[in-house]
């Protein structure tokens, strides 16, 4: 469960279970020595709730014990999700929240009788959460009870909180016609999108139905005139025009275009790192920073990207360098990264350096500070997509020795974990000369067999494996050939 909702919890051992089962769930393997001290309880305490968790999932989930610590495995994901969403079935803050989603105003004397809490205790609920939604640039108002701040920094909390969090038994979800309704609307449209959007399909319905409902409640946000024009002259937005009648047919809704301005710069916000006919249309109609490109060429000045198409790879920086600054000049919280990216990617050397680049590239950027770690974040969790994604499709030539069901098995995991970025060959027996290895043109030779390392002189360019390749050996090709890539990376794909 996100960190923003283990928030809300109002439950002290619900809320502990929860940051337990989202450790072990994450590392499967633990000791209670180290597992109590990150939690800052104690172990005695620590045993009882294992027990509690045991219990409680019994068939769905195991703990197992043995001699290093204790494992943790899944049985059945369905049966699981379902208990743990069980948990929270009376959780008053969640209940409470949807109802403010939904724009029911009510006093707190009221809801505490409905809830059948002392006044004192929900006040008490409701002022444990403020901390969180200060970093949302929120607070909550007692009578009625309902969030205080900016419409957007109401709706990037609402969104983050249901559709970037874990579902539970209170989760505000699109209707289920709203997908089919959308479609019919725009049948044999929706194909002609020019611009495009990283955004993923329940992303889009969230962000939807999230304004559907707070304009329904009389919630609007207000778009610089600026923002307007360029998002007028957009073929993308038309397409979303034609969701107004429909929208208002199927559900009474009227949405003006103001709203659907701000819906399109939240889409576009999100940029791809596989579509350069989208980034560089999206740059052509939405970049009005000239100086987000030369940030782009520098980050990819170094001499290790010689080999590299570098002005592919500027395009998409310089893509996304526009989409975090669009969003920053006009609703800054929509560059807030929940905490769990941040782990991601916080005292990694990926980060560490990208932060020293925006820092020193922050004369030209000039994103708000109360914001730039966010960015640092999201910057750090797209370059490396970048890297992964569009290194350059070096050759690996494999010496492999063995019984012949060994070596036609490393085969067939090298097809499996490097196939799709290099390319790879394998040497027949035959053709297995000291001319041959040195005119054969490849970036690494890799081998598990020692001699040859010796018989035909490899000095830097190689790697020598175990005789039956481990997840390390795979890892160290990887990072051999792109020392970008560290271990510690916000990925592990090659």
């Amino acid at each position: 469960m996100r960190e923003l909702q283990i928030a809300f919890i109002t439950n002290p051992v619900t809320r502990r279970w929860m940051r337990i089962l989202k450790i072990i769930e994450r590392e499967e393997t633990f000791t209670t020595t180290s597992l109590a001290q990150r939690l800052g309880i104690s172990q005695r305490t620590l045993m009882k709730d294992i027990h509690s968790i045991k219990e409680h999932f019994f068939e769905s989930a195991a703990i197992y014990s043995n001699n290093s610590g204790f494992r943790f495995e899944e049985k059945d994901r369905l049966l699981y999700q379902a208990r743990k969403e069980q948990l929270l079935e009376q959780d008053v803050l969640f209940d409470l929240l949807e109802k403010i989603f939904y724009g029911e105003e009510t006093e707190l004397g009221e809801l505490a009788d409905h809830y059948c809490y002392a006044e004192t205790t929900l006040r008490r609920f409701l002022s444990k959460v403020q901390p969180i939604l200060k970093e949302y640039g929120l607070s909550v108002n007692f009578n009625p009870v309902t969030l205080i701040g900016e419409e957007a920094n109401i709706r990037k909390f609402f969104f983050d909180f249901y559709y970037g969090g874990d579902l539970t038994p209170q989760t505000v979800r699109p209707p289920d016609g709203l997908h089919q309704v959308v479609l019919k609307g725009l049948s044999g449209k929706i194909e002609k999108k020019e611009v495009g959007t990283g955004l993923s399909i329940g992303a889009f319905y969230s962000l939807l139905y999230l304004t559907m409902m707070r304009v329904q409640q009389g919630q609007f946000l207000a778009v610089p005139k600026w923002a307007q024009e360029l998002v007028y002259k957009e073929a993308d937005f038309q397409l979303l025009r034609l969701l107004v009648p429909i929208i208002e047919r199927a559900y009474g809704i009227i949405l003006p275009d103001e709203e659907l301005v701000w819906l399109h710069l939240i889409i576009v916000s999100r940029r791809t790192t596989n579509r350069p006919d989208q980034e560089r249309l999206f740059l052509n109609h939405f970049n009005q920073w000239a100086e987000l490109e030369g940030a782009a060429t520098a980050y990819f000045s170094e001499e290790f990207f010689e080999d590299w198409d570098r002005p592919h790879l500027e395009t998409f920086l310089s893509a996304f360098l526009a989409s975090r600054k669009l969003n920053d000049t006009l609703w800054p919280i929509w560059n807030k990264q929940q905490p769990e990216a941040e782990q991601l990617v916080i005292g990694q050397a990926a980060y560490e350096k990208n932060r020293v680049f925006l820092k020193n590239q922050q004369e030209k950027l000039q994103f708000s500070e109360a914001l730039f770690e966010d960015v640092v974040v999201s910057f750090t969790m797209f370059s490396e997509l970048l890297l992964h994604a569009h290194q350059p499709k070096k050759t690996i030539l494999f010496l492999l020795e063995g019984d012949s069901m060994v070596v036609q098995t490393i085969q067939l995991q090298a097809q499996r974990l490097l196939g799709e970025h290099y390319q790879l060959i394998f040497l027949p027996l035959h053709e297995l000369t000291e001319e041959r290895l040195k005119s054969q043109k490849t970036d690494l030779i890799v081998t598990n067999y020692r001699p040859y390392i010796f018989d035909y002189g490899l000095k830097e360019d190689y790697i020598l494996l175990n005789p039956i390749p481990l997840e390390k050996d795979w890892v160290g090709i990887k990072q051999k050939l792109n020392p970008l890539l560290k271990s510690d990376s916000t990925t592990s794909k090659p």
